[in-house]
């Protein structure tokens, strides 16, 4: 991490409602993973290690979401290492990471760097699906477990996985954490799985269809791509380093600071997509309704141009600290999402009984511990029913943070979710 972005966040932990955080640099460490056709060049995933204060006591591994990197958990492992004295945290990315070309980041403009990427082919991408992530997750856990138990903790997506893995090598963990996520938020049934279905944005193309080479290896479908992933960290990146200075030409159609070109997209009264939302203040621009948000059965706001001279962004108080998030967001080394995120593997999450049959219902040893945003995917205890269905005869503990987006649970300035996870690492044997 830039030593810039770590004057930034120790100058934003004396702010309004902030909690303490660990100011040191984390270690950004590379390890073997699965074999497959990729080589082993390819054949590994990644931590991002925040190291335990104190007399170590275990080390708690986060999995992130659907196209999530590393730095998804920055603010909530600083937090945490501090709250629960004695846990290191590893934040994981996943294999594709190791796909990104980053050297933008280095570069004199990285938002001219990433006009023209071109997009690769990666064939290999077709067998990165379930089976070869769960080996490597396997991998970092044997890993951790060096230093003692290791608890689980995965954010939406990433708690479908997290609670694979449970199912398939449970015994190596010593407790499950859910954020915002359940074993499968996105059912597919098995004819859906090979054959592909409808949806309610397009078509979504099936196993088949993958691997005789008629469908992209990684997500290119609504609006999504690596081309446009790599654009919002380049802007995110350029951002914190000048919040105040112009957008570029190309971030917005107005005239806007860079900070609030940046978070126009992500921020929750503007993105048409709870899963990239984050509360994180508003803009000063004038501002309109979003006919196509009526579609998918929200309100949502469209900035149309500034009232002054441009458009600035204002932090209001809400969940999480703007310049905070658009700090994690982007990070030379990794960043806070998976630009070439396997297609293969959504198809397998969401059809796992399918795609590895020995993936049954079981019970764990241990308690797991389900955390829903009460604004974001799983608000409400009974969102988590399948929780109970895929681990029967375990204890559950479900609780909602009111108030928090998908995201801000990760991110909020009060560090909502890390009492829970803290209290829960406290009963960890």
């Amino acid at each position: 991490m830039q030593k810039w972005m770590v004057l930034a966040l120790g100058l934003l932990s004396i702010g309004l409602a902030q909690t303490d955080r660990w100011m040191g640099q984390p270690e950004y460490r590379a390890i073997p993973g699965a074999p497959t056709a990729a080589g082993a060049a390819l054949d590994r995933s990644y931590v991002l290690v925040y190291p335990a204060q104190g007399t170590p006591r275990g080390t708690i591994v986060l999995v992130p979401g659907f196209l999530g990197g590393a730095t998804n958990f920055d603010a909530l492992a600083r937090r945490l290492v501090l709250a629960a004295p004695g846990w290191a945290v590893w934040a994981w990315d996943r294999r594709a990471n190791g796909l990104e070309d980053r050297r933008g980041f280095t570069s004199p403009d990285p938002w001219a760097y990433y006009q023209n990427y071109p997009l690769p082919d990666f064939p290999f991408l077709k067998d990165w699906g379930l089976k070869v992530h769960l080996d490597d997750l396997e991998q970092v856990i044997d890993q951790a477990r060096r230093s003692g138990p290791v608890v689980l903790a995965g954010h939406s997506l990433g708690a479908s996985m997290a609670s694979l893995f449970a199912l398939y090598r449970g015994d190596k963990i010593s407790g499950l954490i859910l954020l915002d996520g359940a074993p499968r938020l996105i059912p597919l049934t098995r004819e859906q799985y090979f054959s592909g279905t409808e949806g309610g944005f397009g078509r979504l193309a099936g196993l088949n269809e993958l691997l005789e080479g008629k469908a992209p290896p990684y997500i290119t479908a609504f609006g999504l791509n690596p081309v446009g992933f790599a654009q919002a960290e380049a802007q995110a990146f350029m951002t914190a380093q000048d919040p105040q200075a112009d957008a570029p030409p190309g971030w917005v159609p107005f005239r806007a600071s860079r900070l609030a070109a940046a978070l126009s997209r992500v921020d929750d009264r503007y993105a048409l997509s709870p899963i990239f939302s984050v509360s994180v203040g508003q803009s000063t621009g004038r501002e309109g309704i979003s006919l196509f948000s009526f579609f998918v059965g929200s309100v949502v706001y469209t900035i149309r141009g500034p009232r002054g001279s441009r458009v600035e962004w204002r932090d209001s108080g809400e969940a999480t600290d703007p310049m905070e998030f658009i700090s994690s967001y982007a990070n030379p080394t990794t960043g806070f999402s998976e630009w070439f995120f396997p297609y293969r593997l959504s198809l397998d999450i969401s059809a796992y009984d399918v795609a590895m049959p020995e993936l049954r219902p079981r019970s764990v040893a241990y308690p797991v511990l389900a955390l829903g945003a009460g604004r974001g995917l799983l608000p409400q205890t009974s969102n988590f029913q399948s929780v109970g269905e895929v681990f029967p005869n375990t204890r559950v503990d479900i609780r909602i943070l009111p108030g928090l987006t998908h995201l801000d649970i990760l991110t909020s300035r009060n560090g909502a979710a890390v009492g829970p996870i803290a209290a829960y690492l406290q009963g960890v044997r």
